[in-house]
């Protein structure tokens, strides 16, 4: 799923914050926060997964969803435009992201042909139905 990046929280010494907001202030400095891919929140309940992902900004149109071998894929695209330029044609200020996103999220036992997904408000949702319980094949053998 997303990446995670842990912090210190129990700091014993003055210095001791230093190497983690190093380590923060790095990782912040050296990643685009422009192309960082959406949140996403997947939740287990006894009959079905949801997924429920951030996607401010897109229209249901450019949202592709797709799910393969127990993989979900989530496509979404956006295209910026802008009339903000300065009188070059070149931008004053640019800072939407334009581009494509995926995100992938395994998920076992998935009735395929129920899966539903909703868009609302910036909010894609969908729902996965696990399949029904069937009784494993089993035969019990007795000892002579």
């Amino acid at each position: 799923m997303a990446t995670l990046y842990p912090t210190r929280k129990d700091h014993d010494g003055f210095f001791d914050f230093l190497p983690s907001w190093f380590d923060e202030w790095g990782h912040n400095f050296s990643r685009n926060n422009s192309l960082q891919s959406f949140a996403a929140d997947v939740q287990e309940r006894p009959d079905a997964y949801d997924v429920k992902m951030d996607l401010p900004g897109f229209s249901k149109e450019n949202i592709h969803i797709d799910f393969s071998q127990g993989v979900l894929t989530v496509d979404a695209s956006r295209e910026q435009r802008s009339n903000e330029k300065a009188e070059d044609g070149s931008f004053i200020r640019k800072e939407r992201a334009t581009g494509s996103y995926t995100r992938r999220f395994m998920f076992d036992g998935v009735n395929e042909d129920a899966i539903r997904a909703e868009f609302s408000n910036g909010v894609l949702g969908i729902t996965l139905p696990k399949k029904e319980n069937k009784k494993a094949d089993r035969k019990e053998i007795n000892i002579n």
